[in-house]
């Protein structure tokens, strides 16, 4: 006897939704890169704005 075919969405696959990052390995990293790049970067920005506001 033939299977019906099912209407219920597909389940996604655990592993496929954590897989790692494609550069620094962990998430964890990808996020402290970030934060640490934004931080440089509004600072280098403030000192920029500080040295030609004379």
């Amino acid at each position: 006897m033939p299977q019906k075919p099912s209407n219920d969405p597909p389940v996604p696959d655990p592993l496929a939704m954590d897989e790692p990052p494609p550069v620094l390995g962990t998430w964890k990293r990808v996020y402290t890169f970030v934060i640490v790049y934004l931080a440089a970067l509004i600072g280098a920005f403030y000192l920029f704005t500080v040295s030609f506001s004379r």
